[in-house]
């Protein structure tokens, strides 16, 4: 958890700072077993300088892998 004296800094423009939000997004992913695709609400920065997002990209392959799972 971070301390409340510690801000993020954005990785793009280097002057923004990131806050951070819950934000639902689609995705499609193109594997052996054909297409995964569905719907998830994941923690999202976003900077309040540039309007770069940012996000674990673990948590989108976790997705994915669960759904990749499903698939017969």
């Amino acid at each position: 958890m971070s301390d409340a004296h510690e801000v993020q800094r954005c990785d793009f423009c280097k002057r923004g700072h990131v806050t951070g939000c819950n934000e639902g997004i689609s995705f499609r992913q193109c594997t052996d077993k054909g297409y995964v695709f569905g719907r998830v609400e994941i923690p999202i920065g976003v900077c309040d300088c540039c309007g770069a997002k940012h996000w674990n990209q673990e948590i989108i392959n976790e997705v994915v892998r669960r759904e990749y799972d499903k698939l017969r």
